[in-house]
């Protein structure tokens, strides 16, 4: 069951630790009126500056909200800052401004170009504006869940000092290596992860023109081909023909940046180029195929975290899905299931279920082995129903609450709901509006009582 990495976590005893990945969650959500029309009210002054506050910012556009949480060693601290800076935000809005749940935005303005692009500073701004000439700004819009997740140190030490002299790997590859296998991971099974978390089933008036996009609803808008941004598909065969093929993109000019890629997952160096990962490592993952989850007020389930945590202990630690020469050909075929799935009927069962069924098999089979413990269980039963049953399924769900073609009315209530009940807060936090730039200490010990501080975070 393991590969020659799995059995050294497994033989130190590290696997608690191995599968507890350092964490930082980003949430995209649109300010909107009372009415679902995009807010043109400014971003909040009660949370400072949005050039300045980077917890909360703006996105791409100007209603287009992103929190983004500090990176913890635990990832449900990450989900406590979450939690909090959710409740910040939504105490902050115009008194008839609320989140939008959805990961599809509501009905636009007929004339796209009315949507201002956000307040940020020039350069970036411009950067915005070219991009959205490329593109058109609806692929700008649909909002998600980010999750940028590393391994921790301890493990990638145990690891080295296992290897370190068989020659096989550098450190740098060696650390390539566990992120290569997590990623190609994903890549191959992001179309279970549709299947199972997809949540967008239909676009409101005005997105597509006449004649695109979808005529039934689906799985997932935003995982499909009518998602966000460039059509350039990452090579995740390595770091390495990764790094090229983003180079190449920006030379023939598909891509303006590096930046500009929007794959479902980004290897990433902290400020440098991903090319400088094949000298000293990957630093983190970014993975963006979650749709926001409109049952929850912030956005993302601890549920889903925890089985997004099984997949990557998972693939970290058994061998890779196949051999090298082979792997460009098996990735391709994934993101092939993956564009499939998100356009099935949500009510209709996946044409892929016999081998979603292997996978939780093996994911079962493998968490008996490193004795997971009740909640894991749990979260696997739950999925495993969602895989019998497609009308568990998030996105099967939201099509029972379509009304004449619109989730306006559904998203509406629940967002009125969610904003009702952070106005209840009696406390809520007020701290950035005279200290946007906040570091992470001061804002731990500010937004937590002494009972619920996060254990350990990280800059």
């Amino acid at each position: 069951m393991f590969d020659q990495i799995g059995k050294i976590i497994f033989d130190n005893e590290i696997v608690a630790t191995a599968s507890d990945f350092n964490m930082g969650i980003e949430v995209e959500m649109h300010r909107v009126n009372a009415d679902a029309s995009l807010s043109t009210s400014p971003y909040p002054s009660a949370i400072g500056s949005q050039r300045k506050n980077k917890y909360i910012k703006n996105d791409f556009l100007q209603m287009q909200t992103e929190i983004i949480t500090p990176t913890t060693t635990h990832s449900i601290d990450a989900m406590h800052y979450l939690m909090q800076l959710n409740d910040t935000l939504r105490n902050a809005l115009a008194k008839d401004e609320m989140l939008w749940a959805l990961s599809m935005p509501p009905v636009l303005p007929e004339d796209k170009s009315e949507i201002p692009i956000s307040d940020v500073d020039p350069e970036k701004k411009e950067y915005y504006r070219q991009w959205s000439k490329i593109h058109g700004i609806e692929s700008g819009i649909p909002t998600g869940v980010h999750l940028n997740i590393s391994i921790n140190q301890q493990v990638l030490e145990a690891v080295w000092w296992n290897v370190r002299n068989e020659g096989t790997f550098s450190e740098a590859e060696m650390i390539n290596h566990l992120y290569e296998k997590i990623v190609q991971g994903f890549i191959r099974y992001e179309w279970l992860l549709t299947y199972l978390f997809g949540n967008n089933p239909i676009a409101e008036k005005n997105f597509f023109n006449d004649n695109e996009g979808p005529n039934h609803p689906v799985r997932s808008i935003r995982e499909s081909h009518f998602g966000l941004g460039n059509k350039l598909k990452g090579d995740y065969s390595s770091v390495a023909h990764y790094a090229q093929g983003i180079q190449n993109g920006i030379k023939s000019g598909e891509l303006l940046n590096e930046a500009e890629f929007h794959g479902s997952i980004r290897f990433k160096k902290n400020g440098k180029s991903i090319d400088e990962a094949l000298k000293s490592g990957v630093d983190y993952i970014e993975l963006r195929m979650l749709d926001l989850d409109p049952t929850t007020s912030v956005g993302v389930r601890t549920s889903t975290i925890r089985f997004v945590r099984m997949m990557l202990t998972y693939f970290m630690m058994t061998p890779a899905l196949t051999e090298s020469t082979k792997m460009p050909e098996f990735l391709a075929e994934g993101m092939y299931m993956n564009e499939n799935v998100a356009l099935e009927n949500p009510k209709s069962k996946t044409q892929y279920q016999a081998e979603g069924q292997v996978f939780l098999d093996q994911l079962q089979d493998f968490g008996a082995t490193i004795h997971w413990g009740p909640e894991y269980k749990e979260v696997l039963e739950m999925m495993q129903n969602r895989l019998d049953n497609t009308n568990l399924t998030p996105s099967a769900n939201l099509t029972d609450h379509i009304q004449n073609g619109s989730l306006v009315p559904y998203a509406l209530q629940i967002g009125a709901r969610y904003q009702n009940r952070a106005h209840r807060n009696p406390n809520p936090f007020k701290g950035f509006a005279d200290n946007p730039e906040m570091p992470v200490t001061e804002l731990k010990q500010k937004l937590f009582d002494k009972s619920n501080k996060p254990v350990e975070y990280k800059e």
